[in-house]
């Protein structure tokens, strides 16, 4: 009886928690207003939808989003369309197979994530806590130009590129997640949520991704493994050697 209302506390604890993030965590930011896809369809925030607790504690940098071939205004060359983003992902690192005009479209990373780390270690996304640092998808100046292309009076600000200053502003929120998790390690995926969380904004990537465990104060003195980004591993065998050692560092972790 006692463990079945300490479930069921934790799970409301994280189910308000969810609702904060969807709530409050643009505004806590400072995102940009209006911040849409190109539809008019508005940015939203993702919470973590997988939150296994006690366990693995894995965050990405930003979501990404579902994306569409449209036929463009304005064409570059012979081929008439662009790729633009529609619509929010479902979660971070979602399993997410789409149609995207042209064919059919999977979410590369969270395929990059399964491959080179959650299978070597032999979990499920459900054996997870899984997140992103900024948990709003980010345009970048490539993104905005194929939106112009083919919504030419579209406007929305490029954000991308202040992604150290976004993930400072969302710390609070991690922590807030680290508490409720009570993970046995954190996983940092890419560069530069090593930089946020480490706090060194000059951290070199074949530094800090090749560091023993870590116990930042970011993250309330967790255990924290700085890790590849799963799209690092999947053109690089560099970061996939690399990664292979991050996954022993972070068995012994979890033993």
């Amino acid at each position: 009886m006692v463990k079945s209302m300490l479930k069921i506390n934790k799970n409301n604890s994280i189910r308000k928690y969810q609702q904060k993030v969807f709530r409050e965590y643009s505004n806590s930011i400072n995102l940009p207003q209006p911040y849409t896809f190109p539809d008019g369809n508005p940015i939203k925030p993702l919470p973590p939808i997988q939150t296994h607790t006690g366990g693995l504690m894995i965050i990405g940098a930003y979501p990404s989003a579902r994306f569409e071939y449209r036929k463009a205004e304005k064409t570059v060359g012979k081929n008439p369309y662009r790729l633009i983003p529609i619509v929010d992902n479902l979660q971070p690192f979602g399993d997410e197979e789409y149609f995207d005009g042209l064919r059919i479209r999977k979410l590369e990373s969270t395929v990059g994530l399964k491959r080179y780390l959650l299978d070597q270690l032999g979990l499920e996304p459900s054996d997870c806590w899984i997140t992103d640092l900024v948990k709003v998808f980010l345009y970048k100046k490539e993104h905005l130009d194929s939106c112009g292309a083919v919504v030419p009076d579209f406007k929305v600000q490029v954000l991308r590129d202040k992604f150290w200053d976004l993930g400072n502003k969302s710390l609070k929120w991690i922590q807030e997640e680290v508490q409720l998790c009570q993970p046995k390690v954190v996983v940092t995926l890419g560069i530069e949520v090593a930089q946020v969380v480490s706090g060194n904004k000059r951290a070199k990537p074949d530094v800090i991704l090749n560091t023993e465990v870590d116990n930042p104060e970011n993250l309330n003195g967790v255990p924290t493994v700085y890790a590849p980004h799963p799209d690092a591993c999947r053109r690089s065998k560099k970061w996939r050697g690399v990664m292979v050692e991050r996954v022993e560092l972070i068995e012994k972790k979890l033993d």
